[in-house]
C-alpha cells in the first residue's frame, strides 16, 4: 500500500481530504498533514515548514505527496530535504517554485477587509466564510500565516528532485498558465505528467474523482 501525504492550500486544513481517505483505499491510504504556520512570537519559513512535514511523516518505503497551491510548494520543498524519494510527487494548481516566490505581493499586510477581498477574488473563500462573521474570525489567522509563508518564500537554486511529477491546473485557473504547468519538467530528472482538469484554481473541489483516477494511474505506474 502507498501512503499519499497530503498537504492543504493556504488557509485550507487536512479536513478538506477527509473524503479522499475512503475513495482511494485500500490501495492507497491517504494521510493528511498540516503543515506548521508562522506568528508574530514565532517567525517561520516556507523551508522550515516542509521540514516540518517531513518529520511528520513516518519512514516507509512506499508513499507519495499531494499538494494543492502553497500546499504543492510545500510538498516540494519536503522532497527536496527527504532522504529518500517518494514514488511521485503530484502538485496541483502552483506554478514552479521560481514563479511562485517571484509573485512579489504583500496580501498579507492588508486591513482585513482588503484582504480577504483579494483572496476571494482567487476562489479562496469557502461561501460559509463569507456568510459567517464568527467563523471569518477563526479562519483569518490561519489564513494570514499562510499568505506570509507563500510571500515571504525565497526559493534556493539547487538539484532537481529525484522522483516523477503530476501536475494539474484547472482549466479555468489564472493562477498558472498550460506553459507555466509543462515547467514542472524542469524540476526533477523523471519523468512529468501534465493534465489540466474542469474548474477553476481550486479543482480538487469540481474534479475530485478525475484527480483520483489519476493518482491511481500514476502510482501503478
Amino acid at each position: 500500500m502507498t501512503k499519499l501525504y497530503c498537504l492543504p492550500h493556504a488557509g485550507g486544513t487536512p479536513a478538506g481530504y477527509r473524503t479522499w481517505i475512503k475513495a482511494l483505499a485500500p490501495e492507497i491510504e491517504v494521510v493528511p498533514i498540516q503543515h506548521p504556520r508562522p506568528s508574530e512570537d514565532e517567525p517561520l519559513s516556507l523551508q522550515d515548514a516542509a521540514k516540518s512535514v517531513v518529520e511528520q511523516c513516518a519512514a516507509d518505503e512506499d508513499f507519495a505527496f499531494f499538494g494543492h497551491s502553497l500546499g504543492a510548494v510545500i510538498a516540494f520543498e519536503a522532497v527536496r530535504v527527504l532522504s529518500g524519494s517518494p514514488r511521485r510527487l503530484f502538485v496541483s494548481g502552483s506554478a514552479v517554485p521560481p514563479v511562485e516566490a517571484s509573485r512579489g505581493r504583500d496580501l498579507r499586510a492588508l486591513p482585513d477587509r482588503e484582504f480577504l477581498r483579494e483572496v476571494s477574488r482567487l476562489g479562496g473563500l469557502p461561501p460559509e466564510i463569507h456568510a459567517d462573521a464568527e467563523l471569518r474570525e477563526e479562519f483569518l489567522p490561519g489564513l494570514r500565516a499562510d499568505y506570509t509563508l507563500a510571500e515571504t518564500y525565497e526559493y534556493q537554486e539547487g538539484p532537481p528532485v529525484p522522483c516523477p511529477i503530476s501536475a494539474f491546473r484547472g482549466l479555468s485557473d489564472g493562477h498558472v498558465d498550460k506553459d507555466g504547468l509543462r515547467r514542472w519538467d524542469e524540476f526533477t530528472t523523471a519523468d512529468v505528467t501534465t493534465r489540466e482538469v474542469p474548474g477553476d484554481h481550486f479543482p480538487l473541489r469540481t474534479s475530485e474523482t478525475f484527480l483520483h483516477r489519476a493518482i491511481r494511474k500514476d502510482l501503478a505506474t
